[in-house]
C-alpha cells in the first residue's frame, strides 16, 4: 500500500502544481491581445491574407534588390539604413565580433585547404567593429541574394527565404516592419 501512495504521490504534486491562468495575463485583458500577437506568441500565420502576403513579398524582394545594390557599391551608410537599432547594437558588441572573427578564420582556413593552400598560413582578419563585419563577412556574402519566398513570423515580421540547388530553404534575413519600413534584426 505505501509502494502505491509514493508513486501516486508525484502525480499528485504535478496535478496541484499547476495553477490557473493569472488574472492580468493578455488572453484576460483585451487591450494586451496586440501586444501579445505582436510579439509573435499566439499568432496565426493563416490571419494573413494573400493578398498581403503577396504585397509583403513583393516589398521584401524590392528591399533585397536594394540591398544587393548597396552592398555590391560598398555602401556601408547605406546598409546601415536598413538596420534596426536593436540589430545594429547587437553588431556592435565585441561578444558578436569576437565569434564572427573566428567564424571568418575557420571559414577562410577551409577555403585555403579546398584550393590547395595551407591553411595555417591563413592571417586571421579581425572584426573590430560593424564597419569590419560588412566589409569582410556582408559584402561577400550578401551581394548577389535572390529571395524565394517569405513566412511571417508575426503581424509586423517576417523572414525571408531563398531555396538553394537541393531544395532547402536557407534563411536570408529576418524582418520586420518598423516605422513603415523593413528593417533587418537578425
Amino acid at each position: 500500500m505505501k509502494r502505491i501512495g509514493l508513486l501516486l504521490l508525484p502525480v499528485v504534486l504535478i496535478t496541484c502544481a499547476s495553477t490557473p491562468r493569472a488574472k492580468d495575463s493578455p488572453q484576460d485583458d483585451p487591450s494586451k491581445t496586440v501586444n501579445y500577437q505582436a510579439d509573435g506568441r499566439g499568432f496565426d500565420p493563416a490571419s494573413i491574407t494573400k493578398e498581403r502576403h503577396d504585397a509583403a513579398k513583393a516589398e521584401v524582394q524590392a528591399l533585397i534588390a536594394d540591398l544587393n545594390r548597396i552592398i555590391r557599391a560598398r555602401n556601408y551608410n547605406g546598409w546601415l539604413d536598413h538596420l534596426a537599432d536593436s540589430y545594429l547594437e547587437e553588431i556592435s558588441s565585441q561578444a558578436f565580433l569576437e565569434e564572427r572573427t573566428e567564424e571568418l578564420y575557420r571559414r577562410d582556413q577551409i577555403v585555403a585547404q579546398n584550393t590547395g593552400r595551407n591553411p595555417n598560413h591563413v592571417q586571421k582578419k579581425i572584426l573590430r567593429v560593424p564597419r569590419d563585419y560588412f566589409d569582410n563577412v556582408v559584402v561577400p556574402s550578401r551581394s548577389n541574394d535572390r529571395m524565394d519566398d517569405i513566412d511571417f513570423i508575426s503581424e509586423n515580421r517576417v523572414k525571408a527565404y531563398t531555396i538553394n540547388s537541393h531544395g532547402q530553404r536557407l534563411i536570408l534575413y529576418d524582418l520586420e516592419m518598423i516605422a513603415n519600413k523593413w528593417k533587418i534584426i537578425n
